[in-house]
């Protein structure tokens, strides 16, 4: 159908999740975009976004009500948070709220009661504090963690002949952090060098595929995600940009591209959502979070290689927001790395 731009719009969950996300994108257009160049330049986002996040209710959709949240007991609402601060074309703080409100606010939520369990959670939904995933496989250094310059609480996830395979809560005084190497994309993301310099008392060793396993489906939203802004921009300028009087759009040739990238990108967003639901209730596989997250990397790749291409020599331009899509699609792969490759983890399932 001309002029349907589905392709290119966020999922629809339902109705109480589309209330919400209206909500999210006032704040985002309100409180994000306008500052984006500045954060980028600092190489991290203000506490204060984070307080008032927090002081909004964004922070703590999947947090009990007796802890300061409000309980919903649904990842999708996250998703929601994610989605439209990627569609603003932050995906350095996208990144860093995946990994907080998707990983580690879930992960300290399944281990035993405590006071410090309790007071860290509280002052995370508030947005008083990050609390950021820290995966170590067989050390006590994590480099580039996305959110680490400004956290106050670490998740560390530790596997690897060389500790304990577990998974614990830690305070900013137990870990040194250290400025991250710089990086391309995610420019607003405070990459941080972290190293455990107090060994941590892990838990539950069963609890770390459940945290890669996470890993793998935020990862796997902020793609899907990046990858329909990668083709709302490369659709936009293609309407507008003219090549001997006629629209660029208007090329059986660059029609076909963005055609094939739609394609792509609403399989990947349908199994997605399928992951999501599954969260949900209990039953998402690690194999079925590997699979989306590999899968909706590369159409975050692919959507951003086509539409830089269609830029021509505007794509590599710093001022064209597509520069910095292409860029951040390698930082959130690059992110992720730190988790297993999720083509062992389908090697796996395949007995190989």
């Amino acid at each position: 159908m001309a002029g349907d731009t589905s392709l290119t719009s966020p999922p629809h969950y339902g109705a109480d999740h589309e209330s919400f996300r209206a909500s999210v994108r006032r704040l985002v257009r309100a409180d994000v975009v306008p500052h984006l160049d500045a954060w980028r330049a600092a190489g991290r986002v203000p506490a204060e976004l984070f307080r008032t996040l927090g002081d909004q209710g964004f922070l703590g959709t999947d947090v009990p009500d007796d802890l300061g949240g409000s309980g919903t007991g649904d990842p999708r609402f996250t998703a929601v948070l994610v989605e439209e601060v990627v569609a603003a074309g932050a995906i350095g703080l996208a990144v860093v709220l995946a990994h907080q409100c998707g990983v580690a606010v879930p992960a300290v939520l399944r281990l035993p009661e405590g006071d410090h369990r309790t007071t860290t959670i509280r002052r995370v939904a508030a947005g008083e504090d990050l609390l950021i995933p820290l995966l170590l496989d067989g050390g006590d250094r994590g480099l580039g963690v996305p959110g680490a310059a400004g956290a106050g609480f670490f998740v560390v996830v530790q596997s690897g002949p060389d500790g304990e395979a577990g998974v614990s809560l830690v305070a900013r005084d137990a870990v040194e952090v250290t400025a991250g190497s710089a990086s391309l994309g995610g420019l607003e993301a405070g990459l941080g060098d972290v190293r455990l310099a107090v060994p941590a008392a892990t838990v539950d060793g069963s609890e770390v595929e459940r945290v890669r396993r996470d890993v793998d489906l935020w990862t796997a939203v902020v793609s899907a995600a990046g990858a329909r802004h990668a083709l709302e921009l490369g659709r936009a300028y293609v309407v507008e940009r003219k090549v001997f009087g006629r629209p660029l759009s208007s090329l059986e040739n660059t029609r076909l591209r963005l055609a094939e990238v739609g394609a792509r990108i609403g399989v990947v967003q349908g199994f997605v959502t399928r992951c999501l639901d599954e969260l949900a209730d209990g039953t998402l596989s690690g194999v079925a979070a590997a699979t989306a997250r590999m899968e909706a990397t590369r159409a975050f790749d692919r959507a951003v290689d086509q539409s830089l291409q269609l830029h021509g020599g505007y794509g590599y331009m710093r001022e064209y927001p597509i520069s910095h899509a292409y860029a951040d699609a390698r930082f959130v792969r690059q992110s992720a790395a730190a988790s297993s490759d999720p083509r062992l983890v389908l090697a796996d399932a395949l007995g190989l």
